[in-house]
């Protein structure tokens, strides 16, 4: 078996991913203690599922994608033109201020 070969094995596909973990499974999967998950929760953009102190985290697994430095898959671009798009097309051409907000 070659190293390539190996190495898909052992490493999953970040985009087959649930939509959230748990930490212990992304702990696994970044080969990293439980403890460091949690010690880095904000940075992985974890939710706690809960009020309660012992309520459980979840790991969205875009968190574990911005973590190891992997993009997150493109979006489809919208076949039809966003509102503001229409509106300068309708503006023939013609430039105008953009509403403040």
């Amino acid at each position: 078996m070659s190293s390539d070969a190996a190495r898909s094995d052992a490493t999953p596909d970040l985009y087959a991913l649930p939509a959230l973990l748990t930490v212990a499974e992304t702990a696994e999967l970044l080969r990293v203690g439980r403890s460091w998950v949690y010690e880095h929760a904000a940075e992985l953009g974890a939710v706690k599922l809960g009020s309660g102190q012992t309520a459980p985290l979840r790991i969205p697994r875009d968190g574990v994608r911005r973590i190891v430095g992997m993009p997150s898959p493109r979006r489809e671009r919208r076949s039809v033109p966003s509102r503001q798009a229409r509106a300068v097309e309708d503006a023939k051409g013609e430039l105008s201020a953009r509403p403040r907000l």
